[in-house]
């Protein structure tokens, strides 16, 4: 008579790792577990509740890994970029893991939150960055946000399998991205100009403003329905727009009223459409009300953005 398999936590968890690691996040089924284990369902039930609880186990195995190996990057020199390097190599390395670590619970408020939950090691990497660079708080926080940015862009790219990337390649990418962080940074006004001129900018100056918005309206379909013909904005489609404004200047309108705590729900949409650089004209046929309305609006919201 054949012994009874004993299936242990450990022996559970141990195999969830592999099926994640081989499969991804999707392929750590109750089936596939007990496939793997050569067990009923009650076994893994029994131990964690539920698959969830499986994956929830597997989640902070997998970020405790991950703690250890992206942090020994800091006892390279320079550390930051050391960071940068192990952060990489272990999404190169562990590329099914690393997607189910970066994977967002929920949708994050902004950049910044999603960094500041998923990706970790702020306080480590800001103090490399003075200690290396000797930069001032505000300037090493940028540096930290911009080179995450380019540090994840390139995880991603090696964990998709498309463009895969050596060693060797992300170390000179990511060490020409910290010089050029850091000569924007340092540089003044004029020599920054010497570079890339500031001309051919959209009304009142405001180049990036400008160039930005018509990018985005080029891209959104209902973007591109609004400005081509105007009409009421139906409720259902201001999450559409929120979306955007989140997109273009990491702002919602929970970050706003909580910036500005009396605005009211008819401020942030003035703000959003005014943002969108809708004209007068434009915004009284999307909100239905009319130009003159618009106007008291706008200047109703001005006074209240003003310290």
């Amino acid at each position: 008579m054949a012994r009874p398999v004993t299936v242990t936590k450990e022996r559970i968890l141990s195999a969830a790792l592999d099926l994640v690691r081989s499969g991804g996040p999707s392929a750590l089924t109750a089936r596939n577990l007990c496939t793997a284990l050569g067990c009923g369902a009650n076994a893994i039930f029994s131990s964690f509740g539920s698959v969830g609880g499986v994956r929830e186990t597997v989640r902070k195995e997998a970020r405790e890994l991950y703690r250890k190996r992206v942090g020994t990057g800091f006892s390279l020199n320079p550390p930051f970029k050391g960071f940068g390097m192990a952060f990489i190599w272990f999404a190169m390395d562990e590329p099914r893991l690393f997607d189910l670590i970066m994977e967002a619970e929920q949708q994050p408020a902004s950049f910044r939150d999603y960094v500041d939950s998923y990706i970790g090691f702020k306080a480590e990497s800001l103090s490399a960055i003075t200690g290396t660079f000797g930069l001032q708080e505000e300037d090493a926080e940028m540096l930290y946000y911009q080179l995450i940015l380019v540090a994840l862009g390139l995880a991603l790219t090696c964990t998709s399998g498309k463009s895969p990337l050596t060693i060797p390649q992300v170390s000179e990418i990511l060490g020409k991205n910290v010089r050029a962080f850091l000569m924007v940074i340092r540089a003044g006004n004029d020599e920054r100009e010497g570079f890339v001129p500031n001309t051919g900018g959209g009304p009142g100056g405001e180049v990036d403003s400008y160039v930005m918005m018509h990018a985005l309206i080029g891209q959104n379909h209902l973007l591109q329905e609004l400005r081509a013909r105007p009409r009421y904005i139906q409720d259902e489609e201001w999450a559409e727009l929120e979306r955007m404004l989140r997109n273009s200047c990491d702002l919602t309108p929970e970050s706003l009223r909580q910036a500005h705590p009396g605005l009211t729900k008819g401020d942030i949409r003035a703000y959003i459409l005014s943002h969108l650089q809708f004209s007068v004209s434009e915004q009284a046929i999307l909100l239905g009300i009319s130009p003159a309305s618009v106007t008291k609006a706008r200047q109703r919201l001005k006074a209240k953005l003003l310290p």
